[in-house]
């Protein structure tokens, strides 16, 4: 009997924190899911856009650079949506071997009650006789035995009614966890039948690629002359941003030296505040899809030739549309530059952003903006329909990707 009761001690503290546990548990698995598949509609939304994108392009010119490089990102993206179901479908699989775990664990726990309740059952028949119980009490070695032989015989129909509660609400969460697991092994089937049309479709988009890479590589002659021309326009474009940011940093005397910039108690604070939005800054544009990233890369169609290096980001987004300022500022300079249409300098304390291929300009410079202040539109007359951004922190460019929301 004493035996009987130890194991019970033992197993009561293991059922309690299975259960009081899984809850939590299961609150915070559903949130990460939910957030899973959040950032996975981000990535299908990516793909919609950039199909509307590629046609839009066709529409002004087929065969361009400006469709491969959307073609290129469409791919990557799909690469990226793929890497995601796999990471899904090794989350669901581990899921489902803890469960199935958790399931024979409880399955033990739930016969080990069930041979206890029958041999409480059996030990309260063969003593139903009032006199073997009696005589048991009045065989207790002391008084302070005999009375927890008393106790425990008095309550022993409530411990039988206890330990039924017992085994049918252990049933009764053993079916919850069985229908669970039930519910993984579909989600995870499901995952990998969407995985293998993920990945048709990126085997069409790859072809795609490819086959425009080939019609393009005919034009070499051309793209080289574009891309001699690009070089000269990206060389006056970082040429005239530095100049001004250069001039926007220092500042001159009554007696006509130049003084090294010192920042004022508002453009510190401005300074500071801009800083702390490092990764949390709101998008020039209200929808967009990063097409040629911060930095060095080579050129799509002429093999072991590199892009001039590019000091910002430039985001595929619709014709026309708005372009606004990603945080509060002071435009410093309107200026035309060749192949960049019109370009838009703000200050925000010592960092410094720019906009370039705007078509209409909605500010001047001196004037002071708020955060999501209209700047302008994008340009229409582009062969593509691109914003070029850069972000300096003085006189260091910074990679835009690290600053905006993702």
């Amino acid at each position: 009997m004493r035996e009987h009761l130890k194991t019970r001690v033992w197993i009561l503290p293991i059922i309690i924190g299975m259960f009081l546990f899984a809850p939590c548990k299961a609150l915070c698995q559903n949130k990460n899911i939910e957030s899973k598949k959040a950032q996975a509609g981000k990535l299908e939304q990516d793909i919609q856009f950039l199909d509307k994108q590629i046609e839009q392009t066709k529409k002004q010119r087929k065969n361009t650079i400006a469709e491969l490089n959307l073609l290129k990102k469409k791919a990557d993206v799909r690469e990226r949506i793929i890497e995601r179901l796999e990471k899904d479908i090794n989350r669901q699989s581990e899921e489902i071997s803890d469960k199935a775990k958790k399931l024979e664990i409880m399955s033990r726990q739930l016969d080990t009650l069930k041979k206890m309740y029958r041999r409480m059952i059996v030990k309260g028949y063969n003593n139903r006789d009032s006199r073997k119980w009696f005589m048991y009490v009045i065989a207790s070695d002391n008084i302070e035995q005999g009375y927890r032989r008393w106790s425990y015989l008095k309550n022993y129909s409530s411990a039988l009614s206890l330990e039924a509660k017992k085994i049918r609400k252990a049933s009764r969460e053993l079916e919850e966890e069985k229908s669970q697991l039930s519910k993984l092994q579909a989600e995870n089937r499901k995952t990998q039948h969407t995985k293998e049309e993920e990945l048709n479709k990126l085997k069409k988009d790859q072809e795609k690629n490819k086959n425009l890479e080939k019609s393009l590589a005919k034009q070499q002659s051309k793209y080289t002359q574009e891309l001699k021309q690009k070089k000269e326009q990206a060389a006056r474009l970082n040429k005239e941003i530095e100049k001004m940011i250069a001039e926007a940093i220092k500042t001159t005397t009554t007696t006509g030296k130049t003084t090294a910039y010192k920042e004022t108690p508002e453009s510190a604070r401005l300074s500071g505040s801009f800083e702390n939005n490092r990764g949390k800054l709101p998008w020039p544009v209200k929808r967009g899809v990063i097409v040629e990233g911060f930095g060095e890369h080579p050129h799509p169609t002429i093999k072991g030739v590199k892009l001039p290096f590019n000091n910002g980001v430039n985001i595929s987004a619709p014709t026309g549309c708005n372009v606004y300022s990603v945080y509060e500022g002071v435009v410093k300079k309107v200026i035309v530059i060749p192949g960049y249409s019109n370009c838009v300098l703000v200050e925000h304390g010592k960092y410094f952003t720019f906009y370039c291929k705007l078509g209409r300009v909605n500010v001047k410079a001196g004037q002071k903006i708020a955060t999501g202040a209209l700047i302008g539109t994008l340009d229409t007359k582009q062969e593509s329909s691109e914003l070029h951004f850069e972000l300096w922190n003085g006189t260091q460019k910074q990679n835009p990707e690290l600053w905006l929301k993702q």
